[in-house]
This record gives structure tokens, sequence and C-alpha cells, in this order.
């Protein structure tokens, strides 16, 4: 019976990983280098740095994720706002992805009279409810090119 509750401690007692967004970082930095930044605040898990998928080129920002929640708080003070090669780090809580590609109303139009996303081919009428709002003001070019 001893063994089961020795096995089974160290997953009660996991340390929950807290992930970081970096802004603002210098295009030509590595995974090694942002790793190296971090260091001092404590163990580092992972890091990683976006980059465009055709080009291979970084986007700029990139993902840390530290050990424990105090470290992480430690290196987000430390860090926000610091400079380095000319740019301030923006440096703070990374949030859940939320992926946009679920958005069918034409490119990001999140409401307010646009009408949104429309077959192809498709004129908006001078009465198109879609294209005005309550108040009967136009959003938009009445014929429906842009």
């Amino acid at each position: 019976m001893s063994e089961t509750l020795q096995k089974e401690a160290p997953a009660t007692t996991a340390v929950l990983n807290k992930k970081l967004y970096v802004g603002s970082l210098p295009y030509n930095w590595s995974v090694e280098q942002l790793e190296e930044l971090f260091k001092p605040f404590g163990r580092v898990s992972s890091t990683a740095i976006v980059s465009d998928q055709v080009t291979r080129k970084s986007k700029g920002f990139g993902f840390v994720e530290m050990d424990s929640e105090d470290s992480a708080k430690k290196a987000m003070e430390a860090l926000n706002g610091k400079e380095i090669e000319g740019r301030p780090l923006s440096v703070r809580e990374a949030k859940p992805n939320m992926d946009k590609r679920g958005n069918r109303d034409g490119g990001g139009n999140s409401g307010g009279g646009g009408g949104g996303w429309q077959p192809r081919g498709h004129r908006a009428e001078y009465n198109d409810p879609n294209g005005t709002d309550i108040s009967g003001r136009s959003y938009g070019n009445r014929n429906g090119w842009w």
C-alpha cells in the first residue's frame, strides 16, 4: 500500500508551469538567447520564437514557459519595458490561443452594421437591413463595392 501512495504523491505535488508572452524581441534573436535572458529568474521549461511560415523570419515575439509562478512574476517585473537592442520588451502572462480561423464574416468584422460575409456577386440594396443601423445611417458603399 505504501508503494501506491509514493507513486501518486508526485502527481499531486506537480508544479504548474507559467507561460509568458514576450513581445518586441529583436528579429535576429534565437531561442537560446531568449532562454538566457530568463534563466536568472528561475528554471525555464521551454522557449519559442514565432516566425513567418513562408519566410521563416522572426515575427518579433515569442513565449517562455517557467517552472513556477514566482519565477514568472519576477521575470515580468524585471524585464517588462527593459530595452534590448533598442527595443523595449513587453513581458506579460500569455493568454490562451484564440483560433481566429473560425470567423466567417470576411475579415474580423465583429458586428456593427457592416453586413458581414456575403456570397460572391451579392450587391447590397438600398433597403438592405444589414447595411444600416437602427437609425437608418449607412455604414458603407450603398452599391456594396469597396
